[in-house]
């Protein structure tokens, strides 16, 4: 049966957890990425390129849950509607079922109790449906980061190529076997990861058309999770409200008062903070 209160319990639960497990793969991925570089300058490459692909891989999988963090602080911003409607609502729904979808497939526990509160609450079909993406409504950068399949050849040299520069160590790959990769790349390209120093990214094939394309349109691997907030008119803003400022006595300075915390008093995350967080991830692409 759905519990409204341990849902959102569980939910906040989940995002300090997935908080946590970010910040300790990313430092253990530097860690990584060291070792690597005093293989490279060993000049025990194939060590490194199998070592890397474990970095490769722990990158998919923190930037999936950065993702679903923020669809558990977009379903803590518009809990009303997981509260109040029978049915889940278009505004929430990619969070849903992209979070019904990821939580067997991520260490974080608290997401199970989460999937288990929305399964109770939309029915057992509807969760089986999120789980096998039969409405296509799972975020397909989620379901691309998650799934298991071996690095790219060509991720792979540009990852070297990254950690070798970041360590300044004198490495570059074969010229002529990236010729060859790019030369046997067929099909539609899913960009795998985010453009940065130790997250290279694989150049798109030529477009045929003439004009060049606008950025945002040429990005396959967009991410679309504004489409939930934009989808739901903005909930109308309390009117502000004045506190009376105490009378200042002699020698008392007004500048010591702490600003306003952020967010709303329960301690859900602010909805425009969260729209902002939108767009700079959006924005990284």
């Amino acid at each position: 049966m759905f519990n409204p209160t341990k849902a959102k319990v569980q939910l906040k639960l989940s995002v300090n957890r997935l908080q946590m497990l970010q910040n300790k793969k990313n430092m253990l991925a530097q860690q990584g990425r060291k070792e690597i570089a005093r293989l490279l300058e060993a000049g025990k490459e194939e060590s490194a390129r199998i070592r890397v692909e474990h970095i490769i891989r722990e990158d998919f999988t923190i930037e999936a849950l950065e993702i679903i963090e923020l669809y558990c602080e977009l379903l803590l911003a518009r809990f009303g509607l997981l509260e109040q409607l029978k049915t889940c609502d278009p505004a929430i729904i990619e969070a849903v079922n992209t979070i019904i979808y990821a939580a067997p497939r991520s260490e974080v526990k608290e997401l199970l109790h989460v999937r288990d509160q929305l399964a109770a609450k939309f029915g057992r079909e509807f969760a089986t449906n999120a789980m096998e993406n039969k409405d296509e409504s799972v975020n397909p950068r989620i379901i691309q980061k998650l799934k298991v399949q071996t690095p790219d050849p060509y991720l792979v040299n540009r990852y070297l190529e990254e950690i070798a520069r970041a360590f300044k160590v004198n490495w570059t790959a074969d010229p002529e076997m990236d010729h060859q990769l790019i030369g046997s790349i067929q099909g539609e390209f899913i960009d795998p990861i985010n453009h940065s120093v130790e997250q290279p990214m694989r150049p798109r094939l030529q477009e045929k058309s003439v004009s060049a394309p606008k950025p945002m349109d040429t990005d396959m691997d967009r991410l679309d999770l504004l489409s939930d907030l934009s989808s739901l008119s903005d909930p109308p803003k309390s009117a502000p409200t004045t506190t009376a400022q105490p009378s200042k006595r002699p020698g008392q300075s007004t500048s010591s008062a702490a600003p306003p915390p952020a967010g709303d008093g329960d301690g859900l995350p602010d909805l425009d903070a969260l729209t902002r967080r939108f767009e700079a991830l959006r924005d990284r692409r």
